[in-house]
């Protein structure tokens, strides 16, 4: 069930992802309290005459590629927050599906070590353009699944990502060769 940009989701599976992830420090209470919270999506499609499954990856000005992703506005529900992130980062109207997990990891905080904790659902393209992305990324693009894994900078993303392609795989069949 594929829900529209504005609307709530169910919560699914809820997954452990850690890794030594890097992240700016935003000036919301909840960082000074050492927790922090993002939302973001995988969007997928299937591509090519053999109906590969590409998705999204966004490229920051460190060079690091990764998934769409931010932080909520005042009073914003999760999925909404993910829906909105992945549309600015990217350019794209998405329409929200299944929940992957929670990616989760720490980094160094001005005051104290910051834990973070990621919601990811899985996303569909519903109209947009690259063209269209904020300017917090470099470069937006479709990756195969597979290069995907490859190309992401941290391996907790790449760990979301083989979640994602098992959910992809009772969908579509094999999402990688």
């Amino acid at each position: 069930m594929a829900l529209t940009r504005s609307r709530g989701v169910r919560s699914r599976n809820e997954r452990h992802h850690t890794s030594g992830h890097r992240r700016n420090i935003h000036s919301d209470k909840s960082i000074k309290k050492g927790i922090a919270v993002s939302a973001g999506g995988v969007v997928w499609r299937e591509a090519g005459s053999q109906g590969e499954v590409e998705i999204v990856l966004v490229q920051t000005p460190a060079r690091r590629w990764s998934l769409p992703k931010g932080t909520p506005e005042n009073g914003e529900k999760l999925p909404d927050t993910a829906l909105r992130e992945v549309s600015e980062e990217t350019g794209l109207s998405v329409a929200l599906d299944e929940k992957i997990g929670v990616m989760r990891y720490s980094f160094p905080g001005e005051e104290a070590r910051i834990d973070k904790a990621v919601h990811f659902w899985l996303m569909q393209p519903t109209g947009g353009s690259f063209e269209n992305h904020d300017d917090e990324h470099i470069d937006v693009r479709w990756v195969g699944l597979g290069d995907a894994m490859r190309m992401v900078s941290y391996r907790n993303t790449a760990s979301l990502l083989e979640d994602a392609a098992a959910m992809l795989d009772r969908r579509v069949g094999p999402t990688q060769g």
